[in-house]
């Protein structure tokens, strides 16, 4: 919806437009059942985190993307006696001041880097991990819904499309990382809490990202245009 905004406000014709979602653009890994799925145990001991309640970001490290705020809530937890690891999933320009401000907080050795990993791989680890964090995520929004992983995000573009408070996922207030990590406390501290919500959100995410659903949705936008065009 907010694209179409977008467009209508350079003087589209709203006749001319149709909202799609992207569920037939994601790899077909994230629509196995969690249960069915590759383990990813031995991915997470790779990277040293195997057993322990992970927090994990998935997206570019860039500015826009708010990444420092998953250091700061791992301090945050931290000073509550909270021990958790922050993995970030993806690479950019900010990886070397990410590494300073933990440095600064004082939880680098909370914080680990794993640079870009592909979609099996995801698939296979996301089921496993405690809290996905969502400051701004776009198609990994969805991977991590399909997953069934816990997830808390800011009330920002379309995660509301995804997330409703206390069903589907813990939605808080933009730029607020304090009131995140409180979320992901209480998701931490209620693990029946956290699979069912994680439950429920893979299920909402099934509905709207159904691939044969969207795929038969676009054949007709085309359609559509086809034969007013002929």
């Amino acid at each position: 919806p907010d694209n179409m905004d977008f467009v209508l406000r350079q003087g589209i014709d709203k006749d001319k437009t149709a909202i799609t979602r992207i569920g037939n653009a994601l790899d077909s890994a994230h629509f196995v059942a969690p249960d069915k799925r590759d383990s990813g145990t031995a991915d997470l001991e790779a990277l040293g985190v195997a057993g322990e309640d992970v927090l994990m970001c998935i997206f570019r490290l860039e500015k826009v993307k708010l990444p420092e705020h998953l250091i700061r809530i791992v301090a945050l937890l931290k000073g509550r006696g909270c021990k958790v690891k922050g993995l970030f999933v993806g690479d950019g320009s900010l990886r070397e001041a990410l590494g300073d401000l933990s440095e600064e907080l004082g939880v680098a050795d909370q914080i680990v880097f794993c640079g870009n990993q592909d979609q099996i791989w995801l698939s296979r680890v996301i089921p496993l991990i405690s809290v996905v964090v969502a400051p701004l995520k776009g198609r990994a929004l969805a991977e991590a819904a399909l997953g069934g992983a816990p997830i808390v995000a800011y009330d920002i573009d379309w995660h509301s499309e995804v997330i409703e408070n206390g069903i589907t996922g813990e939605l808080v207030p933009r730029l607020n990382y304090s009131l995140m990590a409180d979320a992901i406390e209480k998701i931490i501290q209620n693990e029946e809490y956290g699979r069912m919500i994680g439950a429920n959100v893979r299920e909402q995410v099934l509905k709207m990202m159904d691939p044969h659903t969207i795929t038969q949705t676009l054949i007709g936008v085309y359609d559509k245009l086809l034969t007013r065009s002929s």
